[in-house]
């Protein structure tokens, strides 16, 4: 498909407002002031019709590849109560932990009876801790929560896998969280329905339905569904700025692109001619509204007859 140019939304701008000749873009002291304001002019179009009328759709993939633990999955996802005591778990050849913990408790990590890990943790509510453990040699590791007060860990990890940061550790959860403003930057909203799985799960390659929305902003899958998830979202157009170049592609859909125009020279011709403004507002919002129309979108499903037929 070719779409139309930054130029070209310049343009026919101008035409609507009588300001070019039709063909070319001549910055003069005629137009200077509509070509400066037009950046502005134009993202707000764009976050009108992306977010309301015909969305824009991207992709991204997510992987959920567990990391094996050191400490039997039985164990580790208990959670254990401390008051006055001391409990630990050993790894041999762990080089990070996580956990989560609640109260006022001592942690120690050592290695072959080295300490090589100590800090205080003073929480109201469970948090997620996580680092890297000093172990070149491969040594027995051995992690030990101590408190006097009432306290409690759960979701403890200790992983022989090697992490280039601290914060690069991954969560050892039943159920991973991902912040999709954080990992994607131009994330809106999810599609509705529109996640897909291939893994190791029979069957290989289906529509998800093993997943939780939390609050439009957190996806929320199974730590026990390895795989790859590609997820369609409706995201945010990219903005026009000053430096935007003349030859740079609007990636929006035919009857989308030439909304833009129209919106642009409402706003941008108010002053000079605020009867023909507002007519081209008018058909800017006759317009949208038809977009604004949910639109049936076909999807391949798979079914298994209960009959036996198929």
């Amino acid at each position: 498909m070719k779409y139309l140019t930054w130029r070209d939304i310049k343009l026919a701008t101008l035409q609507k407002m009588f300001a070019s000749n039709g063909t070319t873009i001549q910055k003069d002291s005629s137009n200077t002031e509509y070509l400066n304001s037009m950046p502005q002019a134009c993202n707000e179009a764009l976050q009108l019709l992306s977010t309301a009328g015909k969305f824009l759709i991207g992709t991204h993939q997510i992987i959920v590849a567990p990391v094996p633990n050191l400490i039997s999955e039985s164990a580790a996802e208990k959670t254990y109560s401390i008051i006055n005591d001391s409990i630990s778990f050993e790894g041999n050849k762990a080089k990070s932990y996580y956990f989560k913990a609640n109260g006022l408790i001592d942690v120690h990590i050592t290695v072959d009876d080295v300490e090589v890990v100590s800090r205080t943790i003073e929480e109201n509510g469970f948090k997620a801790y996580k680092g890297l453990i000093p172990n070149e040699n491969n040594g027995r590791v051995v992690i030990t929560f101590h408190s006097v007060y009432p306290s409690s860990i759960t979701n403890i990890a200790l992983y022989e896998a090697t992490f280039p940061s601290e914060e690069a550790v991954v969560p050892y959860e039943e159920f991973i969280r991902y912040d999709l403003p954080e990992l994607i930057g131009d994330f809106y909203q999810l599609e509705s329905g529109q996640i897909y799985y291939e893994g190791e799960v029979a069957p290989r390659y289906i529509a998800a339905d093993q997943y939780y929305q939390e609050s439009n902003r957190t996806l929320v899958l199974k730590r026990s569904m390895p795989g790859t998830y590609t997820i369609y979202y409706k995201q945010y157009p990219e903005m026009i700025t000053q430096e935007t170049p003349d030859d740079y592609e609007m990636h929006l859909d035919p009857e989308v692109v030439t909304l833009v125009p129209l919106y642009m020279a409402s706003q941008l011709y108010k002053d000079d001619d605020n009867a023909i403004a507002t007519a081209y507002r008018n058909e800017f919002e006759t317009a949208f509204e038809r977009l604004t129309k949910a639109a049936n979108v076909p999807r391949k499903e798979e079914f298994t007859s209960e009959s036996g037929w198929c």
